[in-house]
């Protein structure tokens, strides 16, 4: 069953078919997409649920058979041009395949890495571009009474992607910040993941509630 989702109208200009999308950056001749999922902490105060201010962001750790086992990161993988109508629909198919989750909207640019892969069928060199977004998603709020209401990061119930990742956890900005400024924190990044999740951090204190 498909879940809508909506688009900040800032972000119109990546809501274009695929095809489109691609022709306008020739110079990448492949395109990765990401999803930075955030949740509040909600603690029960008498009869009202109210949070504690300190977002928390899920990572993914990948399985001991994938590369880089071991290390952590966002939801995100490939655009599949033949399958998703849009680059958006593609952060939406990667968010749902590797933790169950359905985007309810695309709320912010976080990050645009680029780099050279060498594909294994050719030995040929190809320039990828990766586009991560914040995103908000259906399960994290509850409808009480007709309102919607936010819920504790513990409640949302999180499948991974049997072979992608083995554990999940939602992490603070202070855990992230400590695992990049040390090197000894309790999370070991993939190369991009942890610059870019400090970057949706302080991006997400800007965005308009």
């Amino acid at each position: 069953m498909a879940f809508p989702f909506t688009v900040a109208p800032h972000l119109a200009y990546f809501d274009i078919p695929s095809a489109e999308f691609a022709a306008s950056r020739p110079e990448f001749e492949s395109f990765g997409v990401g999803g930075f999922i955030f949740s509040q902490n909600i603690n029960a105060t008498g009869s009202e649920l109210q949070s504690d201010s300190c977002p928390r962001t899920l990572l993914l750790r990948r399985a001991p058979t994938d590369s880089m086992p071991g290390c952590w990161e966002g939801p995100g993988g490939s655009h599949e041009a033949d399958e998703d109508g849009t680059l958006l629909d593609g952060v939406v198919r990667e968010v749902l395949e590797e933790t169950g989750l359905h985007v309810s909207r695309i709320v912010e640019l976080a990050s645009v890495d680029g780099w050279t892969h060498k594909r294994r069928e050719d030995g040929r060199f190809i320039r990828i571009a990766k586009y991560s977004f914040i995103v908000e998603v259906h399960e994290s709020a509850r409808e009480i009474s007709g309102i919607s209401q936010m819920i504790n990061h513990d409640n949302i119930p999180v499948v991974l992607e049997v072979g992608a990742h083995d554990a999940f956890e939602w992490a603070t900005e202070e855990d992230v910040q400590a695992s990049l400024q040390s090197g000894a924190g309790r999370f070991k990044f993939t190369p991009f993941a942890g610059p870019n999740l400090a970057r949706a951090f302080d991006l997400l204190k800007r965005v308009p509630k």
